[in-house]
C-alpha cells in the first residue's frame, strides 16, 4: 500500500523511528542549549522559535541556516561547542520517552524488524540510547544523515534504512515527531505516524503533512 492509498499500514514489515523527541526526551534539552549558542552568535532566538526552526534538521543544515540569516560564516567550532555542552546536557538529564521501551517490545512480539533513522550524529545516540537503555534494542541497525547525500526532508534516509533492513519502502512506516520528519516519510512512499506525546508537540505541521496522529508511541501497534 502507498502513502496515498490509505491511512493505515496494515501488515507493515518494518518500523522506523525516529530518535530525538520519539525514543528518547532530548528534544527540550538540546534546544535549551542550542537557542542560547544562536543568540550569543548574533541571532536572539527564543527555545520555542528554536524548536519551530531547526527541529528535524541535520548539523549541516542548521549551520547553513543560521549562516544564512547572519549572513556570515560561523566560528570553525561552532558546531564543536554545541556538540559539547549538549552532550554534557544529555549525559545527566536525558530519559527515554513514555511508551517507548513498550512500544518496542510490541513489536518485537509481534515479529517485525524495527530500526533507527535520525539526523543526528551516532555519537550523540550512543550518549542517548545508553543512557536510557535503548542501545541494546538497535545494534547494528541505527541509521543517520551522514549516511546519505541528503538529509530530511529529503527521503534518502528512510529509503537507506528501509534498503538496509531488506524491506521495501511500501512496507515500511515511520515514527516522527517533526513536520521536517514527516515530509521525509511522505517523498520515501512511507506511513508516518506523528507523535506528539512529547514536550514539544507539532499537531498541526504533521498533520499538514499527512501523519497519523498519535499521542501514546504503544498505538504502533494498530499499524503491525
Amino acid at each position: 500500500m502507498s502513502y496515498k492509498e490509505g491511512t493505515r499500514a496494515d501488515g507493515a514489515q518494518l518500523v522506523i523511528f525516529d530518535c530525538d523527541g520519539v525514543l528518547v526526551d532530548s528534544e527540550t534539552i538540546t534546544n535549551h542549549v542550542f537557542s542560547r549558542l544562536i543568540t550569543k552568535a548574533g541571532w536572539p532566538v527564543t527555545f520555542e522559535e528554536c524548536c519551530a526552526q531547526f527541529k528535524g534538521l541535520s548539523m549541516k543544515d542548521c549551520v547553513a541556516k543560521i549562516e544564512a540569516r547572519l549572513d556570515r560564516t560561523l566560528a570553525p567550532d561552532w558546531p564543536d561547542q554545541y556538540r559539547d555542552e549538549s552532550y554534557a546536557a544529555l549525559r545527566e538529564h536525558v530519559k527515554a520517552m513514555p511508551g517507548a521501551k513498550e512500544a518496542i517490545a510490541l513489536i518485537r512480539a509481534a515479529g517485525r524488524k524495527m530500526c533507527i533513522a535520525s539526523s543526528g550524529p551516532m555519537e550523540k545516540m550512543e550518549i542517548t540510547l545508553g543512557r536510557t537503555g535503548l542501545m541494546a534494542d538497535f545494534e547494528g541497525m541505527i541509521f543517520n544523515a551522514a549516511m546519505v547525500a541528503q538529509g530530511k526532508p529529503a527521503p534518502d534516509l528512510f529509503l537507506h534504512a528501509a534498503k538496509m533492513m531488506d524491506v521495501a519502502p511500501e512496507a515500511a512506516i515511520v515514527i516522527e515527531d517533526s513536520p521536517v520528519g514527516a515530509r521525509a516519510a511522505k517523498a520515501a512512499g512511507m506511513i508516518c505516524l506523528g507523535y506528539i506525546g512529547g514536550e514539544l508537540k507539532e499537531e498541526e505541521g504533521l498533520a499538514r503533512e499527512g501523519a497519523i496522529l498519535i499521542e501514546d508511541l504503544c498505538e504502533v501497534e494498530k499499524h503491525l
